[in-house]
């Protein structure tokens, strides 16, 4: 009899994964909605819970880029590809509340927003050589970066050098500025700084470069 039940469980799963199969994994994805629409309800319980009982507080001050105010959102989980983040609801970068280094994309605003890692992501990238320190005008290229590599639509003397997010994109030059790189290279080889995921998060809101002209 309990041979006969788990081998009825068992097609019964079989036939439920061909069919996600052949529906281009709508069921995936239906089960995927399910549960991130009901995560976040639970985690509120937990959060007034912890409130409830907790006797003690913390307070998160962030000063990044002069002294503008900023406001920190909360990292609820890591997954492979992204961050879930907190009452996230604009779009834009995210940096770290900590230190300010890039960490991805928004994605998904809301209640439980997604944010990308950019080493996970593709985007345009500004190579500027640390080999020519004595001179007025660094050498510097362009080229674009995915799939953990940097490709370089032109030939390029840069040898070693520092990687930023292209200039050309929303807070490029910001983050350069600030000497916010993503990686190096060393000897021709592109070398990545993956940061450590913060608990905390500040979203620098998406516009359009140059007023959208």
């Amino acid at each position: 009899m309990r041979i006969n039940t788990l081998a009825l469980v068992f097609l019964v799963l079989l036939f439920i994964l061909f069919l996600d199969i052949f529906t281009s994994n709508s069921i995936s994805k239906l089960l995927h909605t399910l549960i991130y629409k009901s995560a976040f309800p639970l985690y509120n319980v937990k959060n007034a819970l912890e409130w409830l009982f907790e006797k003690n507080y913390s307070t998160v001050k962030v000063n990044l880029f002069g002294n503008t105010p900023t406001t920190a959102l909360e990292v609820l989980s890591v997954d492979s590809k992204g961050i879930y983040v907190r009452n996230l609801k604009k779009k834009g970068i995210a940096i770290s509340a900590t230190d300010g280094k890039l960490i991805g994309f928004v994605q998904k605003t809301g209640s439980v927003g997604y944010i990308s890692k950019w080493w996970e992501d593709n985007f345009p990238v500004t190579i500027e050589s640390t080999d020519n320190l004595n001179y007025t005008h660094k050498v510097r290229s362009v080229g674009y970066y995915s799939n953990y590599r940097i490709e370089m639509p032109d030939p390029a003397d840069i040898v070693n050098g520092k990687v930023y997010m292209s200039e050309y994109m929303p807070y490029g030059r910001l983050l350069k500025n600030f000497g916010i790189f993503i990686g190096e290279y060393q000897n021709g080889v592109f070398k990545l700084l993956i940061p450590k995921i913060p608990k905390y998060v500040v979203i620098l809101e998406e516009y359009e470069p140059n007023g959208g002209n």
